[in-house]
């Protein structure tokens, strides 16, 4: 080998070496070695720097490149780039062949760049290198519209995710990602969506999620044609969350075989049909918590599902009390239920009832009652649960219980019990079986009032000698009496010297004879001596009888209207108009109905279809107890609007002016008051919107004018 050669061979073993760029990470970038990122920010940075060759990961936030040439990312090639985020960058312009040359790019970012149109997006997207791309993020970027081509040059390529959230758009064609023959994961939440239309979707895709939206019904999963076939044969979980879906009929999920998870929450869902899910040989998880506002009717069978697995209903505050209600049905089809959450309920104040109920969970390992207003704790009805791990019962009404072992008996895989924020206030050798008492892992019996009296000994003793972790000990057990004990820690009595002699069971036999003694001494003296005013209270009281017969069958026979709430479906009809609606569905919504639990009557998602509007508002009026007006600008200049005024107006002559709830979204101006409205904010009186200090005001206006009871008629009617 000659020494030309050689020396060839060493330029070539060590040209990494002699060519490695000893770059520095730019002064407004942080680089992160470990983890191969970098991340810039400032408005003062205009443009991309150089990084070091371990830099795979680049993060734009906050900068300035407003205007993106075609060698705006040079730099980025260099380095193998497998993930840019672009984030408020203030981007108006990319060059089409911007992403050309990222052959390595793998997840691509943009977000809150609303100055960059969805067009430019497009184009560029059109001509990039793509077939590396696994993941794609748009988020929150005030797109009002998305084009159908937005991906249509976009073969060849093997993105599994797309998410595309935080816009403003009201519509969507799902054929826009029709070429994406990998798609496993779509996101479209947060987009003000009222209709889809899923034809055209990759049928590979496995995770759908439209939750935030404006949807009023479940999108229609089957492709046309007599015989129902799914459009989404592989899609496992479908996320439904938080949109406006008023009514699930039987086949809503008719065309999803393969789905296994459903999120349903805040959802307007006034009534559960039966047989919803019996379409859904797989579907293990079901989510409907905080529906309904408040949830009204469950039909038998609702649950209809040998596979369902885990059931959320938290805050529906629906009536398991009421009279409608089947108990024996209810879970009676769903034998492989092991997870049910329904906090927040009212639960039956039978104990019959409430064996009934969960009779049939013979295999359930969670359950959940928290604050769902019980007084009592029913008997032999958790016995059967022999599965049962988990028992929470916290936040309910409950003090005592005599018999522990007559509620707590067989459940012997218990291990994590709460009974915190109750009354109780004494736990004695007979509240638990002492072999269940002993099994458990967790046990939480904080924030009750407990008596720190002699009665309380065995507990105490027991709490120093378990190895039962006592959650929330010994910070949240405090005594509430005697009252010098008030406030004080449970411990600190535990640890006293306490005086507790032993009770002789003479003083309770003596205790008793003399309490009988004495009643019975009293009884005899006030019945010789109050003999004329007993025979005036049963005088009396018989009259009052009377005079409440005869309010209830006037009432029946509709010789005076006495109406409240709970006579009506909704208790009030909103009236406003198209321009004002992102602000009704938006923020009135959420308010009255999700946080203050009010049943509104909104046309865009309670009307039927198929009937005229004018019959549609006539129906749903007679419906409603009370009535909304949304007025502003936009309300005043329509003619639809002003004939809805006039309709109204018939329910304030026959109610009163109570009836009424004016909302002066924004000032009328002089020109487009009319003679009607005029009128109509002479009947009553108005409240105006505003944000800021007197938002909280106009809220509580608000609801205690909704909320605020008709004028009754006088008791001489009568």
């Amino acid at each position: 080998m000659n020494l030309y050669t050689m020396c060839v061979c060493m330029f070539l073993l060590l040209a990494p070496y002699i060519l490695a760029r000893d770059i520095d990470c730019h002064e407004q970038c942080k680089c992160s070695s470990k983890h191969h990122e970098a991340v810039c920010s400032g408005r003062d940075l205009i443009y991309i720097p150089l990084f070091p060759e371990n830099i795979h990961v680049v993060t734009m936030n906050g900068t300035n490149l407003t205007y993106i040439d075609i060698n705006g990312f040079d730099n980025l090639t260099i380095i193998g780039l497998k993930k840019l985020q672009l984030i408020d960058n203030l981007i108006s312009y990319i060059h089409p062949n911007l992403f050309t040359n990222l052959k390595f790019l793998s997840t691509l970012l943009i977000l809150k760049e609303d100055k960059l149109h969805v067009d430019l997006l497009k184009r560029a997207l059109g001509y990039s290198a793509k077939q590396k791309t696994k993941h794609l993020i748009f988020e929150f970027n005030k797109w009002s519209f998305l084009p159908v081509d937005l991906f249509s040059n976009f073969s060849s390529n093997e993105v599994t995710s797309l998410r595309i959230k935080g816009n403003a758009f009201s519509s969507i064609a799902c054929e826009t990602f029709f070429v994406m023959k990998s798609l496993y994961s779509l996101v479209l939440s947060n987009n003000l969506i009222e209709d889809i239309n899923m034809t055209g979707i990759p049928n590979t895709v496995v995770s759908l999620h439209l939750n935030n939206n404006m949807l009023s019904s479940v999108p229609d999963m089957c492709a046309n044609g007599k015989e129902k076939q799914s459009l989404l044969r592989q899609l496992s979980i479908l996320d439904l969350s938080d949109n406006s879906i008023g009514r699930m009929q039987e086949d809503s999920l008719a065309c999803l075989p393969a789905l296994t998870k459903v999120l349903l929450n805040g959802n307007p869902l006034g009534r559960i049909h039966s047989n919803i899910l019996i379409n859904n040989p797989m579907l293990y998880v079901v989510q409907l918590s905080k529906i309904g506002y408040p949830l009204k009717h469950i039909d038998d069978f609702a649950f209809n599902s040998s596979s369902l697995s885990s059931l959320r209903m938290q805050e529906t505050n629906f009536h398991f009390d009421q009279e409608k209600f089947n108990p024996k049905t209810i879970f009676s089809l769903s034998p492989n239920l092991s997870f049910l959450y329904l906090d927040h309920s009212y639960l039956p104040k039978s104990e019959i009832i409430m064996q009934h109920m969960f009779l049939p969970l013979i295999k359930l390992k969670v359950l959940s009652l928290s604050f769902c207003s019980l007084f009592f704790l029913p008997k032999d009805t958790f016995i059967h649960l022999t599965s049962l791990e988990t028992l929470s019962l916290s936040g309910n009404r409950f003090s005592s219980w005599n018999d522990g072992n007559s509620i707590f008996r067989n459940m012997i895989s218990l291990r994590k019990l709460y009974l915190s924020n109750n009354f109780i206030r004494i736990i004695n050798s007979t509240s638990f079986p002492l072999d269940v008492l002993n099994s458990l892992e967790d046990l939480d019996l904080s924030v009750n009032p407990y008596a720190c009296t002699c009665d309380q000994l065995w507990f105490t003793k027991w709490i120093q000698a378990t190895q039962v972790k006592l959650i929330g000990y010994p910070l949240h057990y405090r005594c509430r009496q005697p009252s010098e004990l008030d406030n004080v820690v449970l411990q600190k009595y535990a640890e006293s010297q306490m005086q507790c002699p032993p009770w002789n069971p003479l003083y309770s036999m003596a205790i008793v004879l003399s309490c009988t003694g004495l009643l019975l001494v009293t009884f005899i003296t006030i019945g010789l001596k109050c003999q004329t005013n007993i025979k005036n209270y049963i005088t009396s009281s018989t009259i009052s009888c009377i005079y409440l017969w005869r309010v209830k069958y006037n009432r029946k026979k509709g010789y005076f209207p006495i109406t409240n709430a709970d006579d009506f479906e909704y208790h009030a009809f909103v009236v406003y108009c198209d321009a004002d609606r992102n602000w009704v569905h938006r923020t009135f919504l959420p308010k009255i109905e999700q946080d203050e639990g009010i049943k509104l009557c909104i046309h865009h998602r309670d009307f039927e279809v198929g009937e005229s509007i004018t019959a549609n508002i006539n129906k749903y009026l007679e419906k409603s107890w009370k009535v909304v007006v949304v007025l502003s600008n936009e309300f005043a200049k329509s003619e639809w609007c002003q004939w809805e005024v006039d309709v109204v107006q018939e329910r304030r002559r026959r109610f009163g002016k109570d009836v009424f709830l004016l909302i002066m979204l924004k000032t009328i101006d002089s020109k487009h008051m009319t003679n009607q409205l005029r009128a109509l904010l002479d009947s009553a009186p108005s409240l105006r919107y505003q944000t800021g200090v007197g938002e909280d005001l106009f809220w509580a206006a608000a609801i205690e004018t909704l909320r605020k009871p008709l004028e009754q008629v006088t008791t001489a009617l009568l």
